[in-house]
């Protein structure tokens, strides 16, 4: 075998040998053609920092709704909790109304928003 001159001898196909396409006018039919992108329109600086604050916004609510109906239940789950069991052994029972207060404040203040 002769040394290859360049990379355009070395990768050369070989001429029509079976389980070759032939390679021609035929190929280039079937081939699709290549489209080019659409092009980019980045978004506009007023456009990009109202979409972040929305974001925010969003974020910010669903945290508020998240935390006050926690504190809510916990207020009056340890209320419920410590109010039964007072009522069967005697004594004092707590009533958690700093959580209850907090939380429905926060909650209906995500809800507002």
């Amino acid at each position: 075998m002769s040394e290859p001159n360049d990379l355009d001898d070395l990768y050369k196909r070989p001429a029509a040998t079976p389980g070759y396409p032939p390679v021609g006018a035929a190929v280039a039919q079937r081939a699709r053609a290549v489209s080019t992108p659409p092009p980019w329109n980045p978004p506009s600086g007023e456009a990009f920092a109202a979409s972040i604050y929305e974001q925010e916004r969003r974020a910010k609510r669903s945290r508020d709704i998240t935390i006050g109906a926690i504190l809510l239940v916990v207020g009056i789950v340890v209320t419920a909790f410590t109010y039964d069991s007072a009522s069967r052994e005697g004594g004092t029972y707590i009533i958690a109304w700093g959580p209850m207060v907090f939380g429905a404040i926060r909650l209906f203040k995500g809800l507002a928003s």
